[in-house]
């Protein structure tokens, strides 16, 4: 399903209010119903959508990037944010149709440049407490990259994480690796790896497939591959998330 990057007009206030207020009796027809729905375009650094309900009053902020979205795809936000609300299943294709919509070309095109119009970057720097992310940058580029690759801003991330270590913000042109990773008791060529998986991001950039946002294509993971020790430093880390995995649930 493709949609339009501008449709004819913009909804009216009075047709949002419709819009939310009929969902909200598909999805909930035996809860009170608010004495007031308020549905504004908020300017969020990204895709961001809210809604709440105070004082019999449902306030819906929704991400100002959508203030030309087809009816169809706000009807899902609805369908997606009233389902969330009442804590029940989002009903039929909401969730695709939504994605469908922020995943085009046109509209990934728009979020990043208000990412970087309205965003900004906590960096809090690139040398950690046993490894220097500028020492792991420049000899990977030399390595894998003849040393053309455009240097981005690196930094430590500012907590701990579990499963994710590391990511790329195209917008900020960032790349941000794991504090979980400065760790003596991480192998150097884990960290070379992750921070590897980051640069090839920039290499590669964001390819659409019928209108779909795909940034692990084949070439990117050929390109991966091609990193030494790809194999036990993708085994490693799948145990370091298993680990700190089981170590939350106790």
């Amino acid at each position: 399903m493709a949609h339009p990057a501008q449709p004819l007009r913009t909804l009216s206030e009075a047709e949002l209010i419709q819009i939310f207020a009929r969902w909200q009796q598909f999805i909930a027809p035996r809860a009170r119903q608010p004495r007031a729905i308020q549905v504004t375009f908020y300017p969020y650094v990204g895709i961001n959508n809210t809604i709440r309900l105070r004082e019999g009053v449902m306030y819906v902020r929704l991400s100002d990037i959508l203030i030309h979205a087809p009816k169809a795809v706000i009807e899902a936000v609805a369908g997606i944010l009233l389902a969330r609300l009442y804590r029940k299943p989002v009903p039929g294709r909401c969730t695709e149709v939504f994605r469908e919509y922020v995943r085009s070309k046109p509209v990934t095109r728009l979020a990043e440049q208000r990412r970087r119009e309205r965003g900004f970057k906590l960096i809090s720097g690139a040398r950690g407490k046993h490894y220097d992310l500028e020492k792991l940058f420049h000899r990977l580029n030399q390595q894998y990259f003849d040393g053309q690759l455009r240097r981005p801003a690196l930094t430590w991330s500012q907590r701990r994480t579990r499963r994710t270590f590391g990511h790329y913000d195209a917008a900020h042109h960032t790349i941000v690796i794991s504090r979980t990773l400065d760790d003596a008791r991480v192998p150097q060529f884990v960290v070379e790896y992750v921070l590897y998986h980051e640069m090839l991001h920039i290499r590669h950039g964001v390819t659409h497939v019928n209108g779909r946002r795909c940034v692990h294509t084949p070439a990117f993971q050929e390109d991966e591959r091609r990193f030494a020790g790809y194999d036990e430093a993708s085994a490693w880390l799948c145990r370091l998330a298993e680990t700190l995995s089981r170590t939350r649930r106790r």
